[in-house]
C-alpha cells in the first residue's frame, strides 16, 4: 500500500525548516548552554561535528563534549517524521522502556540523563532526551551495502550471522523475562506521562503519519486477551484501506485488498496460542531489530550498545516471538508475485531463521532452571502453524496481499479455506465505488500540492506558506 504523497511533500517542508533551527541552537552556542544545565556539575560542553547529526528514521541525535571528556547523546524526536500530536507520548514512553530495561535487566541500554517533553525544551525544538553516548558503530550500518540499502548484504557469513543472532537471542531472552498484567501503554513512574491505555505502536504511528488515518479507535478500556488485541491491530490495516485515499490503484486492487484483508481478520482467533492468551505479556517493540544495535567496530561485532527503544509497548508473547529482523529489512516491502528477488529473498530469510532457532534454543538451554524456556518453543511453533507470517503483518502497516509475510500466510492457510472468509460480492463493490472516488479525489489534490510545491522551489512563496496551503489540501479528500 503507498502512503500518501501529499503528506510527504509537507513533511518533507516540515523536517527541513526545523533542522534549520537545530542548526542555528548548535551554531549559536544555545545547545551546548543549555544542555550543561542537565549535567550534575553544569559542566561546559561543545558539539562534536564529526558526524555533526546521528539520525534514525524519527530522531536527530547530536552529540556533546563535556570539558571532562564525558560524552552525552541530545536526541530530539524529529517533527515530520514523528506525528506532532503524539511526539511528546513518543519521547515519554521510550524513556520508560529504557528505565526498566536498564533496572530489571544487564542489557547496555543507555543512561538517561535529562528528558523533557516538548513544552519543557526552552529552545522551542520539541522533546528530547539526553543520553549516554555510547562509542562503536551502529550494526546496520556495517550489515549494509549502503545507505539507501534496507536488507543485509549477501556477502555476510554465516559465522557472522550465527554471532549476532547469539547476541540478539541473548537480548530476547532477557525481555522475554519481563511480565505485564495488561496489554497497552508501559507504566509511566519516571516520567509521569498521562499516557493512555492503548500502546502508541510503530504501525499504528506510521499509518497516521504516513497515511493520515488515525486508527487508534477508543480502547479507553484497554484489551481482555490476546485475541482481541490482534484483531484490533488488524483492524487498523482494515480502516487505513478504507480510508485512506490513495490505499487502492483502481477497481480491481480494491476488490482484492478488501477481500483478503477481511479473510485475514477472521481467521486471527485460529492463529492464537491459548496458553498465551491472557497473558502474560511481554515488552514488545515492533521497530526492534539489527539496526537498534550498536557494536564494537567493523572488525568486533560485539554488542555494546541498544538504542532507539521506541514504539514500546506491553503486548502478546506471539508478537514478541516474530523475528521479521533477521535480514534487517521489512519483507514486506517485496511482492511475491512481480519482484524476480522475492524468491531468493524469501530463500535467505527461511536459511537464517533455521539459524536463528538453532541459537536461540542453545542460548536458551544454558539458563537455568524450566521457566525461560518458552521463547524458543512459541517460535519455532508459530513458524510451522504459519502465525509467523501473521505477526509480521501485524507488525507494520501499509500491508498488501502480494507482499511475502502476506503470500506465505495465505499459502500456510490454504486458498479454499482463504476464500470462505471473503466478504459477500454486494458488500464488496460497495466499498469498491467508494474507493474509486476517493482516488479520483486524491489524484487532484495531488496535482495541486504537486503546483505548490512548484512555487515554494521557485521561490514564489516561502516554506511556511507552504505548509498552510499543503495542509489544507490534506484535509479535502
Amino acid at each position: 500500500m503507498e502512503t500518501d504523497e501529499r503528506l510527504e511533500l509537507l513533511h518533507e517542508v516540515q523536517l527541513l525548516m526545523w533542522v534549520k533551527r537545530v542548526n542555528k541552537a548548535i551554531n549559536n552556542g544555545q545547545l551546548c548552554e543549555w544542555v550543561s544545565t542537565f549535567h550534575p556539575n553544569q559542566l561546559r560542553c561543545q558539539p562534536d561535528d564529526s558526524p555533526k547529526f546521528r539520525n534514525g528514521g524519527y530522531n536527530l541525535g547530536q552529540r556533546v563534549i563535556f570539558s571532562n571528556g564525558t560524552s552525552w547523546l541530545v536526541r530530539f524526536a524529529q517533527p515530520g517524521s514523528v506525528c506532532d500530536d503524539y511526539i511528546d507520548e513518543k519521547v515519554a514512553i521510550e524513556v520508560e522502556a529504557l528505565s526498566i530495561i536498564r533496572t530489571q535487566t544487564n542489557i547496555p541500554v543507555p543512561t538517561v540523563h535529562g528528558w523533557g517533553t516538548a513544552k519543557a525544551n526552552r529552545l522551542g525544538l520539541g522533546p528530547f532526551i539526553m543520553m549516554d553516548f555510547i562509542d562503536g558503530v551502529p550494526l546496520g550500518e556495517i550489515l549494509r551495502k549502503d545507505p539507501n540499502d534496507r536488507f543485509m548484504r549477501d556477502d555476510i557469513t554465516d559465522d557472522d550471522v550465527e554471532f549476532i543472532y547469539r547476541q540478539m537471542s541473548q537480548i530476547l531472552l532477557k525481555l522475554f523475562r519481563l511480565n505485564f498484567e495488561n496489554i497497552g501503554s508501559l507504566p509511566t513512574p519516571v516520567t509521569g506521562f498521562p499516557a493512555p491505555a492503548r500502546p502508541l505502536s510503530f504501525k499504528v504511528h506510521d499509518i497516521i503519519q504516513m497515511g493520515g488515518i488515525n486508527t487508534f479507535g477508543d480502547r479507553s478500556l484497554g484489551f481482555s486477551d490476546t485475541t482481541e488485541y490482534l484483531q484490533y491491530v488488524f483492524k487498523q490495516d482494515w480502516d487505513q484501506l478504507v480510508h485512506q485515499p490513495n490505499s487502492v490503484a483502481g477497481k480491481h486492487e480494491a476488490m482484492e485488498k478488501l477481500s483478503e484483508f477481511n479473510a485475514v481478520m477472521s481467521l486471527i482467533p485460529d492463529f492464537v496460542q491459548s496458553e498465551f492468551n491472557q497473558g502474560p505479556y511481554k515488552l514488545v517493540c515492533d521497530d526492534f531489530g539489527l539496526t537498534n544495535i550498536i557494536v564494537r567496530s567493523r572488525e568486533d561485532l560485539t554488542f555494546v550498545g541498544v538504542v532507539d527503544l521506541e514504539w514500546s509497548y506491553a503486548g502478546p508473547a506471539q508478537l514478541f516471538a516474530s523475528p521479521w529482523w533477521l535480514l534487517q529489512g521489512r519483507l514486506t516491502i517485496y511482492d511475491a508475485k512481480y519482484d524476480k528477488e522475492a524468491p531468493d529473498v524469501l530463500g535467505r530469510f527461511l536459511r537464517y531463521l533455521k539459524i536463528f532457532k538453532r541459537v536461540l534454543k542453545e542460548e536458551e538451554e544454558m539458563i537455568p532452571g524450566h521457566d525461560f524456556k518458552q521463547l524458543s518453543s512459541l517460535v519455532e511453533s508459530s513458524h510451522l502453524s504459519g502465525a509467523m507470517w501473521l505477526h509480521i503483518l501485524l507488525s507494520t502497516g501499509f500491508n498488501y496481499p502480494n507482499s511475502i509475510p502476506f503470500s506465505q500466510f495465505r499459502n500456510h492457510v490454504g486458498a479454499q479455506r482463504f476464500s470462505k472468509s471473503f466478504l459477500d460480492t454486494a458488500a464488496v463493490e460497495t466499498l469498491v465505488e467508494k474507493k474509486v472516488e476517493q482516488l479520483r479525489k486524491y489524484d487532484e489534490a495531488l496535482d495541486q500540492v504537486l503546483a505548490i510545491k512548484e512555487s515554494q522551489e521557485a521561490g514564489e512563496i516561502n516554506e511556511e506558506e507552504f505548509l498552510t496551503e499543503v495542509a489544507k489540501l490534506c484535509q479535502s479528500v
